[in-house]
């Protein structure tokens, strides 16, 4: 079985929502440090719906999203937003049965099953085009950038959210001893420290790499992802954040009872010591969040 196919195989049976419902994203505290370092509004859906309408692009919009997977990180920024239409959107992800779990809500639906290492996008096609952690799953990033750069209308709008650390989800050495010291520090009682999984973060251990047996796109050309990103969009905003939150908090992220103000307030300590960190460049970020232009070429 070659890569592809392992890749196909694996997703076809991942359970997403068996993920999400112990990621660190789940945490308020970071969601509100990310969207609002990110967007002036605290829903970025909304501030990317703004943007498109002051480029005068407003109704009967056509969308896409890439590596969209089932379409539930990707979906709200067609169906239904406030300050512009979408009446299609197209999607292109390796794995059919992703695609089958998406139910489109007041836009027609396009899948297209397809390995997006060789995707081909019509030209200036798409008003906005979104890529939401499935883009570092791609090994031939350049030739997908340039895809989804050329595939924008005039005005058009491409929004990222990705993992930009190294290969295959592995953490920084730098990070993960920051991380493990913040986390017993803050946070010593083992049962929160205690995942989905029955393991214990703490010295010993903090987070897993991924398989690349299990499934070789993971992660498998992260470390190129901004900058072949950046060679072809100008970003109108972004944020590099997850240093530490990322390795520290997923898989414990429903262990936090964010009701009990020690709590927030421990979070918010993590989320500043991240950012002062990061912004001296002791720990390498992780993820990116951001919304761009395509440069146009001559």
């Amino acid at each position: 079985m070659d890569d592809i196919a392992k890749a196909e195989q694996m997703w076809d049976r991942f359970d997403v929502e068996a993920g999400r419902s112990v990621s660190w994203l789940g945490l308020r505290a970071v969601n509100d440090d990310i969207w609002g370092s990110f967007s002036p509004d605290p829903n970025p859906v909304f501030w990317v719906a703004q943007l498109l309408r002051e480029r005068g692009l407003s109704n009967e919009l056509v969308g896409a999203a890439l590596v969209c997977g089932d379409m539930q990180s990707e979906r709200p920024f067609f169906e239904h937003p406030t300050q512009v239409s979408f009446s299609e959107v197209h999607g292109f992800d390796l794995s059919q049965e992703s695609l089958n779990k998406y139910v489109p809500d007041g836009v027609t639906w396009h899948p297209h099953k397809v390995d997006c290492n060789v995707l081909e996008l019509p030209q200036n096609a798409f008003d906005l085009v979104v890529v939401s952690h499935g883009a570092h799953h791609v090994m031939q990033i350049d030739r997908f950038f340039e895809q989804a750069r050329s595939s924008l209308k005039p005005g058009g709008l491409i929004y990222i959210y990705e993992w930009i650390g190294p290969e295959y989800l592995h953490v920084p050495r730098k990070n993960r001893f920051a991380a493990t010291l913040l986390l017993l520090a803050l946070f010593p009682s083992r049962r929160v420290r205690r995942t989905h999984l029955d393991k214990t973060k703490g010295l010993r251990w903090i987070m897993d790499a991924a398989d690349p047996n299990v499934d070789p796109s993971e992660a498998c050309n992260s470390l190129q992802l901004h900058r072949a990103f950046s060679d072809r969009f100008t970003s109108i905003s972004s944020y590099f954040h997850g240093a530490l939150t990322y390795p520290m908090f997923e898989g414990i992220g429903q262990n936090m009872d964010e009701s009990r103000s020690w709590v927030r307030r421990r979070l918010r300590w993590a989320i500043a010591i991240e950012r002062f960190l990061t912004a001296h460049r002791w720990v390498h970020p992780l993820f990116v969040v951001a919304v761009a232009e395509p440069i146009l070429r001559d």
